[in-house]
């Protein structure tokens, strides 16, 4: 039913959030220095929200529980797939975040119809879709301090 597909996309959105610190910034000034907004401007598709989110260390600071380098998510609110582009995402190893990917996933459609092209960093965002894409976390240097 709808109830029962809304609860459960609603829980892996939930496991989402749980799996990184970056969707739980602490302060304001995290989420200015983490988070930027792409798709905007006078060529915006006002239908997909897309959300970058930094997690690698900056000012020597660690975001501990971050868990991803960096998380890229996009809302579509329209009836069509669209395509969104982000020139920084190119050459990225961007991956569908491990909960969209699993096989109780309430909602299919970021595993089946969702891309990424490295080469252009363009993402291709099914219709009515909320998903994350991840880029997982490289060594981090030992003289970083952590920051809770």
């Amino acid at each position: 039913t709808d109830i029962a597909f809304a609860r459960d996309a609603f829980r892996d959105l939930l496991k989402i959030r749980a799996s990184s610190t970056l969707l739980r910034l602490p302060t304001a000034q995290d989420i200015e220095q983490r988070l930027r907004f792409f798709n905007v401007g006078p060529t915006q598709n006002p239908a997909v929200i897309a959300v970058h989110l930094d997690g690698k260390a900056l000012n020597g600071h660690v975001l501990q529980g971050a868990n991803f380098d960096a998380m890229v998510l996009l809302i579509n609110v329209d009836t069509r797939a669209h395509t969104v582009a982000d020139s920084a995402q190119r050459g990225q190893a961007l991956s569908l975040h491990p909960v969209h990917l699993h096989a109780q996933a309430a909602d299919r459609r970021p595993a089946v119809a969702a891309r990424f092209d490295p080469a252009t960093g363009q993402f291709e965002v099914p219709a009515r879709t909320a998903m994350a894409w991840v880029l997982p976390s490289a060594s981090v240097a030992g003289a970083a301090k952590t920051h809770p």
